[in-house]
């Protein structure tokens, strides 16, 4: 039986493959800001659906870190979130841009 960490971990893994190529190329500051935001926010409101009993978790499949309420395999979501919204908007992005260009150059 698969971990909530040993899935958070391969996930971020394949995530990490996919989308290092793209981040490279972007501006750090605005990527750490939105990922220290994410964290806090994750913290926060991980820590009060798990508290009021919104959402549990097997015990047998958490590491047992908790933050802490919440398991810190929580984090695996908004970290995922940081990696993969900014690629798919530049990716996104230039799709629409390739596309008008396109419309543009398609008048008489």
């Amino acid at each position: 039986m698969m971990t909530y960490a040993a899935l958070s971990v391969a996930v971020l893994a394949v995530l990490a493959i996919a989308t290092l190529p793209v981040l490279r190329r972007l501006p750090r500051g605005p990527l750490l800001l939105t990922a220290l935001v994410l964290t806090i926010l994750t913290v926060v409101f991980d820590n009060i659906i798990v508290g009021v009993g919104l959402v549990d978790y097997d015990e047998s499949l958490i590491s047992g870190v908790l933050m802490p309420i919440a398991p810190v395999e929580d984090l695996a979501y908004a970290i995922g979130s940081v990696m993969i919204v900014p690629v798919l908007w530049v990716l996104f992005g230039r799709r629409s841009r390739d596309s008008a260009t396109s419309d543009r150059a398609q008048r008489p």
